[in-house]
C-alpha cells in the first residue's frame, strides 16, 4: 500500500512538472536584470526591448509595430514586426513608412533655427514681423506679444488648432496661408509667455514664416534643403514625397478586439503633424543630432544653435513643463542631470516617439500603427533610454527618499476644491484628521507633503508610480516622474452664471463652421450640453465648461483648456474654433 501511495505521489510530480514545463515555455517571463549591467553590451537592453514590444502588441493588438535603438553611428537593434496594412496584406519592415504625428514639429523648428542663425529672423519679434494681417481675438487686455520663441516653446498661449478642417485641401499649396488667416475667427486662451499650452496652430504659423521668408512652400523647402541633405530619403511632408507610397502603414482605432482602418489622407497642418518617415530616416535624423548639425562635412546647423534648442525655455515653479524649441525636455530621470530631448507624436491610429541622450548619443525610436500605442510609447522609450544610459556608463539612477513634512491644517484648507484634468473632476478635500485625500476616477489617494504647497500622491493598494501634487496660484499640477506636467486648473462655480446658461442646456447638432468639398457629411454628430453637480459639460471631448458671461464658456483642462466658446443670443448657435453647435429643434 505505501508503495502504491509512493507511486502515485511520483507520478503526480510528474504531471505537475509537466505542466509546469509546459506553462513555462507558453507564458513569456521578462529578461532578467544583471545585477551589474556589462559595459557597453547592450544584450538587456534589447531583451528588453523586444519583450516589452512584444508584450504590448499582444495586449492591445497592435498590427505592427517598428524599433531602433542607436548608439552613435551604430544601430544596436533595428526591426518591424506585424502587418503594416491588414487590408492588403502587407507585413511591416524596415522600408515601411509611418506618420510621425508630431513629431513634425521638430524639422520645423530646426528650419526656423536656421532662419535664426542666418539672421532671417528674430525669436523675440512679434510674429506681425513676418506675417503683417496675422490676426486673433484676445480677452486679455495686457498680454505679452506672441513670437517665435515663446511658439517654439508652447507658451505662446494660441489655441490649440486652427478653424479649417484637416482634410479641407479646397486652396491647395496655399493652405497654411488659409489656416494661419482663420485664426480671425478664434481667441487666444492664454496670454503670452503665462504658461504651457500645446499648440499645433503655432507650428503651423511658423510653417507659414518659412514660406514668406524662404520664398518656398513649405512642404518642398522641408524636402530639399533639409530632410534630403540630412539623408532622410523617405521622409517628406506630403505623401506623395516618399519613395513607395505602397509603404505607408495604415493607422488603426480599436472597436472591441477588431482593428478598424483610419481615413488616411495629408493633413493640412502640415508644420506640425503631417511628417512622412521610416526608421532609417529617423536613425539618420539622430546622428545629425549626435554629430553636432553636421552631415558628411555638411554643416546643416552650427552647433550652439542646435544646443539652444536644448535649452529649456520659461520653466519654472509655476509652469515647470520643460521645453526649448521644438524638443521636450528632462533633466531628472538619468543621473548627474544628463538631458534627455524627445517628442511623441500620433497621427490617425499611429503613435510614435523618437528620443535621444546627445551627450551620450543614444537615441530610441518607436512606431505603431494603432492608436492604443500612443500613450505606453513615451513611457517605454524613456525606460529604455535609461537602460542603455546604464550600459554605456554604468551608472543608474537612485530612488528618491521623500521627507516628509508636517503642515498647519489651516494653510492645507487653501487647497480644498474642484479641479478640472481633461474630461474629469479631481476633488481634493480635507479629512477629520485635517490631511489632505485626493479623489480621481473613484479612488482616494493620500497627499502627503513634502512642503507647504507639494505633495506626493500615493495609495495603500494601487501603484500610482512617481506622482506629484502642487498647488500653484489657481491650479493643481500633476507631475509625473518629474516628467510629464499636467495643469488642472481649479473649477470655480458661479451659481447666477451657471443658472443664465440653464437655458442653453439640451441637445446639439455640430456642423463644420467652413465647408469644404472633402467633408463627408455635413453634420458630424450630436452632443448635449448639461449641468451636473454644479458642473457644466459638453459630452464632445467630454468638455467641463466655465461660463464668464452669459455669452462666452471656457473649457477647463484637458488639451483645448481655457479656449472660448461663444453664443450667439439670436440664434442660440454656439461656435467654438471649426465647430458650430446648433440646437436640435424637438
Amino acid at each position: 500500500m505505501k508503495e502504491l501511495i509512493k507511486k502515485r505521489k511520483v507520478l503526480i510530480f510528474v504531471i505537475l512538472l509537466s505542466i509546469l514545463s509546459t506553462t513555462l515555455v507558453v507564458i513569456p517571463y521578462p529578461p532578467m536584470k544583471p545585477v551589474k549591467i556589462p559595459i557597453d553590451d547592450y544584450t538587456y537592453a534589447i531583451e528588453y526591448t523586444k519583450y516589452q514590444l512584444n508584450k504590448l502588441q499582444k495586449k492591445h493588438n497592435l498590427p505592427s509595430y517598428g524599433v531602433s535603438l542607436i548608439n552613435g553611428n551604430e544601430t544596436i537593434y533595428q526591426n518591424a514586426v506585424g502587418m503594416s496594412n491588414i487590408e492588403s496584406g502587407v507585413e511591416a519592415n524596415l522600408q515601411t513608412v509611418f506618420r510621425a504625428g508630431s513629431i513634425s514639429k521638430v524639422f520645423t523648428a530646426v528650419e526656423i533655427m536656421r532662419l535664426y542663425e542666418e539672421g532671417l529672423v528674430d525669436l523675440d519679434a512679434p510674429i506681425e514681423t513676418y506675417l503683417p494681417d496675422f490676426s486673433i481675438n484676445s480677452r486679455f487686455n495686457d498680454s505679452d506679444p506672441i513670437t517665435i520663441r515663446n511658439i517654439l516653446a508652447h507658451r505662446s498661449g494660441l489655441p490649440r488648432n486652427g478653424n479649417i478642417p484637416l482634410w479641407a485641401w479646397d486652396n491647395e499649396t496655399y493652405i497654411l496661408r488659409d489656416l494661419v488667416a482663420s485664426l480671425e475667427e478664434s481667441y487666444v486662451a492664454f496670454p503670452a509667455n503665462y504658461r504651457f499650452k500645446y499648440s499645433n496652430i503655432g507650428y503651423n504659423i511658423l510653417g507659414r514664416i518659412i514660406e514668406v521668408v524662404r520664398g518656398e512652400l513649405f512642404a518642398f523647402r522641408l524636402r530639399d534643403s533639409l530632410l534630403r541633405p540630412i539623408r532622410m530619403n523617405s521622409s517628406g511632408f506630403l505623401s506623395q514625397d516618399t519613395p513607395a507610397q505602397a509603404q505607408i502603414a495604415m493607422g488603426y482605432y480599436k472597436d472591441g478586439k477588431n482593428n478598424i482602418p483610419y481615413n488616411q489622407y495629408d493633413l493640412i497642418t502640415l508644420a506640425s503633424g503631417n511628417l512622412y518617415t521610416t526608421l532609417d530616416d529617423m536613425n539618420a535624423f539622430a546622428r545629425f543630432i549626435f554629430n553636432e548639425g553636421n552631415v558628411n562635412g555638411n554643416q546643416i546647423l552650427n552647433e550652439t544653435t542646435l544646443s539652444l534648442m536644448f535649452e529649456s525655455q520659461y520653466s519654472s515653479s509655476r509652469d515647470p513643463q520643460q521645453i526649448g524649441a521644438g524638443f521636450f525636455v528632462d533633466n531628472h530621470l538619468l543621473p548627474e542631470n544628463e538631458q534627455i530631448v524627445f517628442h511623441a507624436g500620433t497621427c490617425d491610429g499611429t503613435g510614435s516617439i523618437f528620443a535621444v541622450i546627445p551627450e551620450q548619443q543614444l537615441g530610441v525610436v518607436l512606431y505603431a500603427n494603432s492608436e492604443e500605442f500612443v500613450d505606453p510609447c513615451k513611457t517605454l522609450a524613456l525606460e529604455i533610454l535609461e537602460i542603455m544610459y546604464e550600459t554605456k556608463t554604468g551608472l543608474k539612477k537612485q530612488k528618491t527618499d521623500y521627507e516628509y513634512q508636517e503642515v498647519d491644517t489651516t494653510i492645507l484648507q487653501n487647497h480644498i476644491g474642484l479641479y478640472s484634468i481633461g474630461s474629469e473632476i479631481i476633488e481634493v478635500y480635507q479629512t477629520s484628521s485635517g490631511n489632505l485625500k485626493l479623489i480621481y476616477q473613484g479612488s482616494k489617494m493620500d497627499l502627503k507633503p513634502l512642503n507647504e504647497s507639494t505633495f506626493v500622491a500615493s495609495h495603500w493598494l494601487l501603484d500610482v508610480g512617481d506622482v506629484k501634487v502642487s498647488f500653484v496660484e489657481d491650479y493643481l499640477i500633476l507631475s509625473i516622474e518629474d516628467v510629464a506636467f499636467i495643469t488642472c486648473p481649479s473649477y470655480q462655480v458661479d451659481q447666477e452664471l451657471l443658472s443664465n446658461w440653464s437655458s442653453s442646456l439640451g441637445n446639439y447638432e455640430t456642423w463644420m463652421r467652413h465647408y469644404s468639398v472633402y467633408t463627408d457629411t455635413e453634420i458630424p454628430g450630436t452632443v448635449t450640453l448639461q449641468i451636473e453637480n454644479n458642473v457644466l459639460s459638453l459630452d464632445w471631448q467630454n468638455f467641463i465648461l466655465q461660463p464668464i458671461s452669459q455669452t462666452e464658456l471656457i473649457i477647463i483642462g484637458g488639451p483645448f483648456d481655457g479656449e472660448t466658446m461663444e453664443l450667439d443670443s439670436d440664434t442660440g448657435f454656439i461656435y467654438w474654433q471649426n465647430i458650430v453647435f446648433k440646437p436640435v429643434v424637438e
